[in-house]
C-alpha cells in the first residue's frame, strides 16, 4: 500500500498532447532467456497476500514477503537457492513457509493478527552474522509507527521491535524501505503521512532498533534507498524524480567518509523528468557494487547510481557516474508490441559495470484499461551506461497474470488494487534473475508468485550463462493430487475472524476441498448440470444458522472454448517442519475475469434452514466482485456424515444469463476459476474461510 498526499483521485483528469522527453537511442533484442514455471505461494488464514519484497543474500537465501493489510500482517517464505545445496531449489517450486514475521508476541507465528501489514521491505546482510548466517532484517507498516526486527537463523524464528523507528523516528508514516550495508548495519527510509516529509535512520544491530532520524527533506513519495558498500553513501530517491545523497562525515584519521557513521545531511539531485511523470508508480534508486571495476568521472572507483522509472507508458532507465551529481540523458527499456503500456518497474544491479535487470507489468493494450491483460517482463543489459544500450528483453510470467486495470493511486482512487503498488527482482549466486510478483488471475484477490531465470546470461556478464536447473538430491517432491479428484484445495483449520483472529480447529466454515462435476441429458451427449461438492472440516447435524457456503467457476475464460491449461510447477507448500500443507493441485492459466463468472451457493437462514443458489459474479473496475442472485438452484443437499455441501444448477439457466454474442456453455467446455468461500453467521465476529483458486474441469 502507500497512501496518497493530498487525497486526490488521480483517476480523474484531463489528458494533454505534450512533448516526448528525449532520451538515448536503444537496440532491443527479443527471446535467449527462459523462466521456471511460475509457481503460486500459500499462506493459511489469508485472502490477500501481494506487493512482495524479495531478497537473496550472498550464499542464496532467499526470502519473499507480502502483506495482507494492518492488522493482518505479513507473509514469508524462504527459497534455498544455495547451489551445493541438498536442498538447492534452482525452479523455485518449494516455497517453504514461515509464518508470520510481525506475529503479535504470545501467538504462534502461523497465527493470525500481527503488528502491521501495511506495507512490508526486506534487507539481508552482505556478510555472516554472528549467528553464522546472513541476518534477515524485516519491516511492516502500522502507520502508527513501523515495526522492525530480524531474524538470524534464516527465518526460522522472528525478534520482533513492536516499537520499531520509534522513539528515534517519527510517528504517523507511510512506504519504507530497507537497505543493508556490511553484516549488521540496516538503513530504513520512510516518510511521514502528511506533509510527506523523508525520514531516515540507522541501525547497527541488524535492524532490530533504530537511532537518531535524518531528513533529506521532500521528494514526494518515497522510492527506495540503497547503500554504496564501498564508502557508506547513502541514497533516497522520490516520486519527485529527485535523488538525494547522503556521505558519511569525514573520519580525521583517513580523511575519508567513515562508513560507520550514518550521513547528517543529504543533497538533492534532479535524476529524471517526463511530461507525464516519472511516478507510475515508484521511482527506485539503485547504486551498483562495482567500485572494483573501473574508473568513473574524476578519475573515482564506479559506484554507479541508477534510476528506474516509468511514465505510465514505457520504463526508462538512467544513470550517474558522479554520485548522483549529474545524470545521463533517460533510455527507454521496455520495448515491443506485447508490452505497449508498462507500469510498476523495479529493477537490480549486477556485479559488473554497465550491468542491469529490470522488471515491470506489461501489456498490448494501448492504455491501463479495464481491456488490458498483463504479463510480466524482463530485460538485461551489460552496457547500461553507453550511448546505444544493448537490452535483452523475455516474458517471465507464463500465463496472463491480471485482466483489468492496474490501480495507480494508492489506497485512494477507483481502479483495480488488486496488483498493489510493486513488484521486486533479485540475482542468486548465480546470477539468475529471482523474481515475485502479484497475481490474481484465478484468485478473488493479489497473492504471490515466483520465479527465476533457468537460460540465458547471468547478471554476472554476458559471456556467463546461468547453469541448466538441478534441483538437489533432497529436496521435497510434490505431494499427490487429492485421491478425489477435488480441483481445489484448502489448508485445514484456517478460519480467520475479523483479521486478527484465527480459529484453529474444525469448524463448518472451515473448507477443505472443492470438486466440480457435470451430468450430461438422456441423449448421453448434451450437457444438463453443474455440480459443485465443498468438503468442511466439520458439519453437524443441525446446521449453523445465517452461513454461507458459495463455490465459483468462469466459462469462457479462453477464446474458442481452447483447454486454458494448468501450470506445470511443482507446487509445494511446506510448514517449518516440512510437512506439507495441502495436496498438490496445480493452477489454471485460464483468467476467471475474463469469462463469463458464476456461483452456486448454501445458505441458511437465521433458523438454520436450507436453501440454494445460483448467480453471476462480475469483476468491478475497483477490483472488488459484485454477485448478483440469479434464482433457486436445481438441486442442493447437506451430507453430514462426509461434511459435503453439494449444489446443482442447469447449463441452460446459466446459459441464459450469457450475453449476446459471448460462447454457450456447452459439453467439452472448460471451466476454470475454480475457488469457494464460507462464512457465517453473520456478526461482529463473523468467521470466514476464502480458498485460492485451483485447476480446471472439462465438461465430458
Amino acid at each position: 500500500y502507500f497512501a496518497v498526499t493530498p487525497a486526490v483521485d488521480q483517476y480523474t483528469a484531463n489528458a494533454q498532447v505534450q512533448a516526448k522527453a528525449s532520451g538515448r537511442n536503444a537496440i532491443y533484442n527479443k527471446g535467449g532467456i527462459t523462466f521456471s514455471a511460475n509457481v503460486a505461494t500459500k499462506a493459511p488464514a489469508t485472502s490477500r497476500d501481494g506487493e512482495p519484497s524479495l531478497r537473496t543474500d550472498f550464499a542464496g537465501n532467499t526470502y519473499a514477503a507480502g502483506i495482507r493489510g494492518v492488522p493482518a500482517g505479513i507473509d514469508l517464505w524462504y527459497f534455498d537457492l544455495k547451489p551445493s545445496s541438498s536442498t538447492f531449489d534452482p525452479k523455485m517450486r518449494v516455497p517453504v513457509y514461515r509464518g508470520q514475521p510481525d506475529g503479535l508476541e504470545g501467538l504462534d507465528t502461523l497465527d493470525v493478527g500481527a503488528d502491521g501489514g501495511g506495507d512490508v521491505d526486506l534487507a539481508v546482510g552482505f556478510a555472516n552474522g554472528t549467528s553464522g548466517n546472513p541476518t534477515l532484517a524485516y519491516s511492516s507498516l502500522v502507520a502508527a509507527n513501523i515495526s522492525t526486527g530480524n531474524s538470524t537463523d534464516l527465518g526460522q524464528t522472528f525478534n520482533l521491535n513492536p516499537l520499531g523507528n520509534l522513539p528515534g523516528g517519527v510517528p504517523g508514516d507511510d512506504r519504507q524501505w530497507l537497505e543493508f550495508v556490511g553484516p549488521n548495519t540496516v538503513y530504513l527510509f520512510y516518510r511521514t503521512l502528511a506533509p510527506a516529509v523523508t525520514m531516515i535512520q540507522r541501525s547497527d544491530d541488524g535492524g532490530f532498533t533504530y537511532g537518531p532520524t535524518a531528513s533529506a527533506g521532500t521528494l514526494g513519495q518515497a522510492g527506495s534507498i540503497d547503500v554504496d558498500k564501498a564508502d557508506g553513501t547513502v541514497y533516497i530517491s522520490g516520486s519527485t524524480g529527485q535523488v538525494a545523497v547522503g556521505i558519511p562525515p569525514i573520519d580525521p584519521l583517513t580523511g575519508k567518509p567513515s562508513t560507520t557513521l550514518a550521513p547528517v545531511t543529504y543533497t538533492t539531485y534532479t535524476a529524471a523528468t517526463d511530461p507525464n511523470g516519472v511516478d507510475h508508480i515508484f521511482f527506485v534508486v539503485k547504486v551498483a557494487d562495482d567500485a572494483g571495476t573501473g574508473k568513473g568521472k574524476n578519475g573515482k572507483p564506479y559506484g554507479t547510481v541508477y534510476v528506474c522509472y516509468s511514465n505510465d507508458k514505457s520504463i526508462f532507465i538512467a544513470h550517474s557516474l558522479d554520485k548522483g551529481k549529474t545524470w545521463s540523458k533517460p533510455v527507454r527499456v521496455s520495448d515491443g508490441s506485447d508490452t505497449v503500456t508498462s507500469v510498476l518497474p523495479w529493477f537490480e544491479t549486477g556485479p559488473v559495470f554497465g550491468s542491469v535487470g529490470v522488471v515491470w507489468y506489461g501489456t498490448t493494450a494501448s492504455t491501463n484499461s479495464d481491456a488490458a491483460n498483463w504479463n510480466v517482463f524482463y530485460t538485461q543489459t551489460f552496457n547500461a551506461t553507453a550511448n546505444t544500450p544493448t537490452f535483452r528483453q523475455a516474458k517471465a510470467s507464463d500465463h496472463i497474470v491480471h485482466g483489468s486495470n492496474i490501480s495507480e493511486g494508492g489506497t485512494l482512487g477507483n481502479a483495480n488494487r488488486n496488483l498493489l503498488d510493486y513488484f521486486q527482482i533479485a540475482f542468486d549466486p548465480q546470477g539468475a534473475a529471482v523474481i515475485a510478483y502479484t497475481d490474481d488471475h484465478n484468485d478473488f484477490d493479489g497473492h504471490t508468485f515466483v520465479t527465476r531465470q533457468t537460460s540465458g546470461s547471468s547478471i554476472k556478464g554476458s559471456g556467463i550463462k546461468v547453469p541448466t536447473p538441478v534441483e538437489g538430491a533432497n529436496l521435497e517432491e510434490r505431494p499427490p493430487a487429492p485421491s478425489d479428484g477435488s480441483q481445489v484445495v484448502d489448508f485445514a483449520r484456517d478460519v480467520e475472524i475479523g483479521l486478527v483472529t484465527s480459529v484453529e480447529e474444525d469448524d463448518p466454515v472451515d473448507i477443505l476441498a472443492i470438486k466440480y462435476g457435470f451430468t450430461l441429458k438422456s441423449d448421453g451427449k448434451t450437457l444438463n448440470r453443474i455440480t459443485a461438492r465443498m468438503k468442511v472440516s466439520q458439519l453437524p447435524a443441525t446446521l449453523p444458522p445465517s452461513t454461507t457456503w458459495r463455490m465459483n467457476f468462469s466459462a469462457n475464460t479462453v477464446a474458442n472454448r481452447a483447454d486454458p491449461g494448468v501450470s506445470p510447477a511443482q507446487d509445494v507448500t511446506v510448514d517449518n517442519n516440512g510437512e506439507p500443507y495441502t495436496a498438490y493441485v496445480p493452477y489454471t492459466f485460464g483468467v476467471s475475469d475474463r469469462g463469463d463468472q458464476f456461483w452456486v451457493s448454501a445458505t441458511t437462514d437465521v433458523t438454520g434452514v436450507a436453501s440454494y443458489s445460483y448467480g453471476k459474479a462480475v469483476r468491478n473496475p475497483d477490483g472488488t466482485l459484485t454477485y448478483t442472485r440469479l434464482g433457486a438452484a436445481d438441486a442442493g443437499a447437506f451430507d453430514t456424515t462426509n461434511r459435503i455441501i453439494r449444489v446443482e444448477v442447469s447449463a441452460d439457466k446459466l446459459n441464459t444469463a450469457i450475453p449476446s454474442g459471448r460462447p454457450k456453455i456447452l459439453a467439452k467446455d472448460y471451466l476454470a476459476g475454480l475457488r469457494g468461500e464460507a462464512f457465517g453467521p453473520a456478526s461482529s465476529s463473523t468467521k470466514y474461510d476464502q480458498t485460492r483458486g485451483g485447476s480446471r474441469i472439462r465438461l465430458w
